[in-house]
């Protein structure tokens, strides 16, 4: 019987940081040591937002709360411009969606983009975005998710002194 998603918890936050940096190395980024900074910034991230914000959810696959996760997944609510058909403005990001290398192939990325899909449609929230590696597409458009209508783009600028 497979794994189902459970919500995550402050406990799974090492994991979660873990799972980010096996994301990261897939996309072929370095995540750098163990004490690298960027950790303790989303060790606070992740704190902060599993918190009790109503606008976001985190779901993990594995053990129990601070026991190895097999695969993790986030979706938030973001706030854009009222329009005719998206009346409130609101949209859902799906984001973080990662499976742990040697979990992969099991359906873990699938249970959990269809766990996060259905709290967003129970919250209201019908219009779903996400950014899709290549080796996550296949799951996303199994879920039901198509090539955005819009092209997206992307400004990086340098922080002054």
């Amino acid at each position: 019987m497979p794994q189902l998603p459970r919500p995550a918890e402050p406990a799974d936050i090492p994991e979660l940081i873990r799972l980010r940096a096996v994301a990261l190395d897939s996309l072929g980024v370095d995540p750098g040591p163990a004490d690298a900074a960027w950790r303790q910034t989303a060790y606070d991230w992740f704190g902060e937002r599993m918190g009790g914000r109503a606008d976001v959810h985190c779901l993990v696959v594995g053990g129990a709360p601070g026991e190895p996760l097999l695969a993790t997944g986030m979706a938030w609510v973001t706030y854009h411009l009222p329009s005719p058909q998206w009346t409130d403005g609101r949209r859902g990001y799906l984001d973080g969606i990662v499976t742990d290398e040697a979990a992969r192939g099991r359906g873990h990325g699938r249970r959990i983009v269809d766990g996060l899909v259905a709290w967003l449609n129970d919250t209201g929230i019908h219009y779903i975005q996400l950014h899709a590696s290549a080796d996550g597409e296949p799951v996303y458009k199994a879920a039901g998710f198509v090539t955005g209508r819009y092209p997206g783009m992307d400004l990086f600028t340098t922080p002054t002194a």
